[in-house]
């Protein structure tokens, strides 16, 4: 399988398909469909954990992205296991500010680690735009200490990073206020209705954060690797066409 169709399915199975199960099996009923509350967010958390650990026993290393999305779906469990601890059928009535703040906190801290190491390979820097399945790094950088130029190089970078981690900033504020939007309705609603209803919330926050946060947040990547390809090729000498990886 090749690195665009692993991509593509990473995507799917992280992404959409959890969308799909909170959506579609989330209502009680008699078709092997209708998983309930509780299963239907196991099998969604399920596929993105999944995932990630045959993606590990597959390629032997653990990316820092994965990491972070691994993180924010056990976070997510955590947080519906404490939902689902409240009186009766109700979930608890703070659940939409731990879910906000947890929300929060994993562009907090993509934003963090987006300014630790930002010159070292295993950066978050070189996992978001500087990537050496795009760029030519060695070419780029074995110009760059032929001529003399590394702190020029290293201030390029340094500036990507903090542009990439302005924009995680925004979407750690946006994420916070899109949880607080879809889920404090739940709580008022009927006790019996909660658990569904958190679950078609969660589902509705995924798809609107790829929506309202996402495509703001790819746009500025772009931006970021349009910036890194200008000032890469002047401080390398290289020019445009050679310092990205030959097609």
């Amino acid at each position: 399988m090749d690195k665009g169709t692993k991509s593509l399915l990473n995507v799917f199975l992280s992404v959409l398909a959890p969308v799909l199960v909170l959506d579609h099996c989330s209502a009680p009923g008699d078709s092997w469909w209708n998983l309930g509350t509780t299963w239907a967010m196991v099998v969604a958390l399920s596929l993105p954990i999944g995932c990630g650990i045959y993606s590990f026993a597959t390629e032997k290393k653990v990316e820092v992205l994965t990491v972070f999305g691994l993180l924010g779906t056990i976070l997510t469990g955590v947080v519906t296991v404490y939902a689902n601890t409240g009186a009766g059928m109700a979930i608890r009535p703070d659940t939409p500010w731990w879910y906000a703040a947890k929300e929060g906190l994993i562009a907090l801290l993509l934003a963090g680690a987006m300014l630790v190491n930002t010159r070292k390979e295993g950066s978050m820097l070189r996992a978001f735009v500087y990537s050496d399945a795009i760029f030519d790094v060695r070419a780029i950088e074995k110009a760059v200490d032929a001529n003399g130029v590394r702190p020029q190089y290293d201030k390029v970078l340094d500036h990507a990073a903090y542009m990439t981690a302005a924009s995680l900033l925004f979407s750690a504020f946006a994420n916070f206020g899109l949880a607080l939007y879809f889920l404090l309705p739940v709580p008022e609603a009927p006790a019996a209705q909660q658990p569904e209803l958190y679950n078609y919330a969660v589902s509705k926050m995924t798809w609107m954060g790829l929506l309202i946060i996402g495509v703001p947040l790819l746009a500025t990547l772009m931006l970021v690797m349009r910036y890194l390809s200008n000032k890469l090729a002047i401080v390398s000498g290289l020019g445009q066409e050679r310092i990205f990886l030959p097609r």
